[in-house]
């Protein structure tokens, strides 16, 4: 934690004086917002314009202001912000009112908050600050304002800074800088005594200035306010108590006798030098704002809650010194306190059951009163024999009211309560955003904040929706998408409805003109064909088991794969079961069944196929093999030969295939990859595996970073041919496609998002196809959708 020792710099006409209007600085109070029982908050604001502000009132308006910054919960930017938007407003309300009478006023600010180590800082209009530090020195300045101070614009932009601070670390910052004042004027401050910074800072000056300046120390979190050497500046020594809040100006005589004025600053084993003030330390609830002595008029007071303590000048010459302290005060004399003599009689409890006793009755006595009159009222009849009730039922009431009042408001505050959490969680949503924009150049901290801001978003969103929530969700995944090399799937709806009730779509072949589906439940293939008014269920097609064929001995279907055309069947896809059984499907009619050449070892349980030139590869989990069939047509009638030779990888959580060339990938349910490289020249080279093949990300540059997707549910694999040569992992999950090159290179992720309104949280994707067109099909269940690439 560090001390800051706080130097004003006003100098006017030529003559340093002994205070700085518009300077406020604060330490926490006791009872603060979530967030800010650390912070240290020093504002310096300056008026321009046409109307003048009396100093007392500017002073007070802003240490009013900054009292409302303890009570903002969040990120340190957040309260910062909102504190800058108060101010903005008052100023901007004021311009609004008297602009009939030509009266505008402007405000630079320079605003700084301490919190730990860490230093946050945002300058509005002219203002500007120096930091020097260990390593560097840093200018900060406001870009974004065209130099528009407060009270010119509703929309006023915030960039924060934040530094981390050591031991003698210097800050400086003004309002309105002298053009002579660089960065290079203050490096080195912080290895510098303060006469050596004071002779830098008035080289060369004018004969008007103002300005701070502060070194950091090793300390408690105290506020400690001096002059730079040079400065004669009378010791403040104000009385301290604790009651209300001092509101009209006391003139207090520096002769007061000693023993009358307590010192605010803590004890010391040496006194200061008689230039040295030191503020309390923070647990006095105590604000300060230094004011000149000086009276300014102005029509429009900000009411300020807090007057200056004026001290008048001493016989001894010094100067008068003005700092505006609100604190709490009491009574200037303990008061011995005297004990209570005792006495016998009731123990405390039953006194206290005593009076809720009485209470109750005296309550009941009351209400039962209220109606009797009421009663008396509507029934005149009854007016000659008011309403008696007995102790007991008196009692019974006072006892149920209360109870039905509970219930009201219990069912009130359930009403309400969701909009609260709703509230709370969008606030906490909005700080992270805002937290984020700070650490743009820090891509890791920079993703952390973005993800928390979604975190919190999602789960407001759990209580409802507004526009406020919604813009921020717009905002928030922009960035994430671009930060993650994220593109987003406009998806559109293919078949209305969807397949029927309790269909499951787990493959997917698209075609220029066709849509195959094969859905899982019934082991069945479904073709759609484009025409004119979208794509039409071909309800001749019949392609998997059929209970009605006695010749047709298929299973359920688990895989299948196209095939061309100009075929002696005319069929379009070849579909096969876990037991090696096939069918030719035709569009149209009923396909043509047959079997595979079954290996030695025979069929243990098929789970998926991938067609090459020519070469039919197949994927027997339980057996853990890959067969190659040599084709005739699109026949394979021959004996497979085992794919690998010597080193064959594990392929019992595999759970798909896909051939380029002489490249075999295998996807296991791990998300791991498998990539091998098949020989045709045996005596040479033996077919080689690399298990796993690692993943790259190209992403984050030219060269690819190794990467895993330890979450990522991978369920299917899908190849696009040249000259767009990629693979696609479709995960469960995250429900995302997943793009690599040939290389295992990520390129991009790709989400969808439905513009039915389909609610994504609810459903997962199960298959995926990538037509040559560049289509992308997705199946979620039953439901069927498609979009182009990007």
């Amino acid at each position: 934690m560090f001390d800051i020792n706080l130097f004003p710099i006003n100098l006017e006409q030529g003559v340093d004086q002994n205070s700085l209007p518009g300077l406020a600085a604060l330490t926490p109070p006791r009872k603060t917002a979530r967030g800010r029982e650390n912070d240290v908050v020093i504002a310096f604001i300056q008026i321009s314009g046409t109307s003048a502000i009396a100093v007392e009132s500017l002073n007070g308006w802003l240490s009013k202001k900054l009292e409302g910054y303890y009570q903002t919960a969040g990120t340190v930017t957040f309260a910062m912000k909102t504190l800058v938007e108060a101010l903005n407003s008052d100023l901007l309300d004021r311009n609004l009112k008297r602009v009939k009478e030509g009266i505008r006023m402007s405000g630079s600010l320079n605003l700084v908050v301490l919190k730990r180590n860490s230093i946050y800082l945002v300058n509005i209009g002219t203002a500007m600050a120096w930091f020097a530090g260990r390593t560097d020195t840093l200018e900060f300045a406001d870009a974004d304002n065209q130099g528009r101070g407060l009270g010119v614009d509703q929309n006023l932009a915030c960039r924060f800074s934040t530094c981390e601070i050591t031991e003698n670390d210097t800050l400086t910052f003004a309002c309105q800088p002298p053009e002579i004042w660089k960065a290079d004027t203050f490096a080195g401050c912080n290895t510098l005594t303060n006469e050596a910074v004071s002779r830098r800072i008035y080289n060369q000056m004018g004969s008007e200035l103002k300005a701070i300046f502060i070194r950091f120390t090793v300390g408690k979190g105290q506020i400690k306010l001096d002059s730079l050497p040079g400065r004669n500046t009378a010791k403040v020594n104000i009385e301290k108590d604790s009651a209300e809040v001092i509101e009209p100006e006391i003139q207090v005589e520096p002769t007061l006798p000693a023993a009358l004025v307590e010192p605010i600053m803590p004890a010391i084993a040496e006194p200061l030098p008689a230039a040295e003030w030191s503020m309390p330390p923070p647990e006095n609830d105590q604000v300060y704002s230094q004011s000149s002595t000086l009276e300014v008029s102005d029509e429009d007071n900000f009411d300020p809650s807090t007057q200056p303590v004026q001290f008048e000048e001493s016989q001894s010459g010094q100067p008068p010194v003005s700092l505006t302290l609100r604190r709490r005060s009491g009574t200037h004399q303990q008061h011995a306190k005297t004990k209570a003599p005792k006495h016998e009689g009731p123990s405390g409890a039953q006194v206290a059951a005593g009076k809720v006793t009485q209470g109750m009755v005296s309550g009941a006595k009351v209400l039962g009163s209220s109606v009797s009159s009421f009663t008396q009222k509507v029934l005149p009849v009854l007016a000659d024999e008011p309403l008696k009730l007995s102790r007991g039922t008196l009692i019974a009431i006072a006892i149920a009211v209360p109870m039905l009042i509970v219930i009201l408001a219990g069912a009130i505050y359930a009403s309400s309560g969701k909009s609260k959490q709703f509230n709370q969680n969008l606030i906490l949503a909005q700080q992270y955003a805002m937290q984020a924009e700070l650490q743009v150049n820090d891509p890791p901290v920079y993703l952390a904040s973005l993800q928390q801001s979604m975190f919190w978003l999602d789960k407001a969103e759990t209580y409802g929706q507004t526009d406020s929530s919604a813009s921020l969700r717009v905002k928030v995944q922009a960035e994430l998408d671009i930060l993650q090399g994220v593109q987003r799937l406009e998806m559109v709806e293919v078949i209305p409805g969807g397949l029927p009730a309790g269909s499951v779509v787990t493959q997917i072949v698209a075609t220029a003109t066709d849509l195959y589906l094969l859905d899982g439940t019934s082991g069945t293939v479904k073709r759609y064909s484009m025409g004119s008014s979208g794509y039409q269920l071909d309800e001749a097609f019949n392609c998997g088991p059929d209970e009605k064929n006695p010749l047709n001995n298929l299973g359920k279907l688990v895989d299948m794969v196209p095939v061309d055309v100009n075929n002696t069947f005319k069929a379009t896809i070849l579909a096969v079961d876990a037991s090696g059984n096939t069918e030719f499907c035709v569009p149209g009619t009923a396909g043509i069944t047959s079997s595979l050449t079954q290996p030695d070892q025979g069929w243990k349980s098929l789970k998926a196929i991938s067609l090459y030139n020519n070469y039919l590869y197949v994927l027997d989990i339980a057996g853990n093999a890959v067969y190659r069939y040599a084709g005739n047509g699109i026949q394979f009638e021959n004996k497979p030969t085992l794919y690998f030779d010597n080193q064959i990888p594990a392929l019992t959580e595999a759970i798909d295939i896909e051939v380029n060339g002489d490249e075999l990938y295998i996807l296991r349910s791990n998300g791991q990859m498998v990539e091998c490289t098949y020989s045709h020249m045996k005596d040479y080279k033996l077919t080689e595996c690399q298990d796993p093949a690692p993943y790259g990300d190209m992403r984050t540059g030219q060269n690819p970073a190794a990467i895993n997707f330890p979450e990522a549910k991978f369920v299917q694999m899908r190849m696009t041919a040249a000259p767009d040569s990629s693979i696609y992992l479709l995960d469960a999950g995250g429900k995302a496609m997943y793009h690599f090159s040939l290389q295992r290179n990520l390129q991009k992720i790709l989400h969808p998002r439905f513009l039915d309104g389909v609610n994504l949280d609810r459903v997962a994707p199960t298959a995926v196809a990538v037509s040559s067109a560049r289509i992308v099909f997705l199946a979620f269940g039953s439901q069927i959708y498609f979009a182009p690439l990007p």
